[in-house]
């Protein structure tokens, strides 16, 4: 049995082929398919050990986006933002109602783009002492 894991092996399988893992281009599918597995995986004692730790990724998305203090998880930002919402007056009531498969897929894509760049950031340094909960 495996001791430990990196969330974002997981990740690059996902990236390759995300119909299979996830059923649909959504970040909806996919944050509740990394939920499952992160939970599946503490269930057995395995430890994630990804690094950047990627609880600290909603952080990333906030801050690079600019969207003050918002509580509303990455996979909205990052929708709002694919939309070309403002995240300055982002209603977030019914904020997506009528997304099409294309602006889902557009969101998807972006979310890997991002995913590449915060593991890159010097920020989540993985030499850094801080852990981020």
């Amino acid at each position: 049995m495996k001791e430990s894991y990196s969330i974002y092996d997981l990740l690059e399988q996902i990236q390759k082929r995300p119909a299979m893992y996830v059923g649909s281009f959504e970040l909806e599918r996919i944050i509740l398919y990394l939920a499952g597995y992160r939970h599946a995986m503490m269930e057995q004692g395995v430890r994630d050990e990804s690094t950047p730790d990627f609880s600290g990724f909603h952080e990333f998305v906030r801050d690079k986006f600019q969207f003050p203090g918002s509580s509303m998880g990455w996979p909205n930002l990052i929708l709002a933002k694919t939309m070309g919402l403002n995240p300055q007056d982002v209603t977030w009531e019914n904020y997506n109602q009528g997304v099409t498969p294309e602006l889902h897929k557009e969101a998807v894509l972006e979310f890997f783009r991002l995913i590449d760049e915060y593991r890159c950031t010097e920020v989540n340094d993985p030499t850094e002492t801080e852990t981020r909960i």
